[in-house]
């Protein structure tokens, strides 16, 4: 008999910012906070991984966890649903979007804060929530309602 099981987004672990001290510079992992408990102490410490050391390649990521990276795939799509390339990314575009939307950070700050150019941010940024940087703070400082992505 198949075991059924809800599989782990990245959204159910995001557990958002906190509040900050906007007089000084911050790095990310004193904004972002601690992950909600999975359940699974191996998605739990690649949460905080992904927190502490930003935009990396997943073999990175299981290399750092002791893991042969197809391995490290295989699991985290078991686990997951989802490649570990594309669960880091999500988990990624939930701590930008959050630091669009809740700090005044220039968008080369969060770059850096993520492991990431100014350049290389919009890039990703676009890729991910299929739109600029600039246009989705602009929504949200608006006040309109924004889907993930647009049709």
């Amino acid at each position: 008999m198949p075991i059924n099981y809800q599989p782990v987004t990245p959204q159910m672990l995001y557990a958002g910012l906190r509040e900050t001290d906007k007089t000084t510079e911050h790095k990310l992992p004193s904004f972002v906070n601690e992950a909600i408990p999975s359940g699974n102490s191996y998605l739990d410490l690649l949460a905080r991984l992904i927190v502490t050391n930003g935009k990396r390649p997943a073999p990175h990521y299981a290399r750092m966890l002791g893991a042969n990276p197809r391995q490290f795939d295989g699991a985290i799509r078991c686990l997951t649903g989802m490649s570990a390339h594309n669960w880091i990314n999500e988990y990624l575009r939930l701590v930008a979007c959050d630091l669009l939307e809740h700090t005044s950070l220039t968008f080369k700050e969060i770059g850096r804060m993520l492991n990431l150019s100014q350049s290389s941010f919009s890039q990703f940024f676009q890729a991910y929530q299929h739109m600029q940087p600039w246009e989705y703070r602009s929504l949200k400082k608006d006040g309109k309602q924004v889907s993930y992505f647009y049709d």
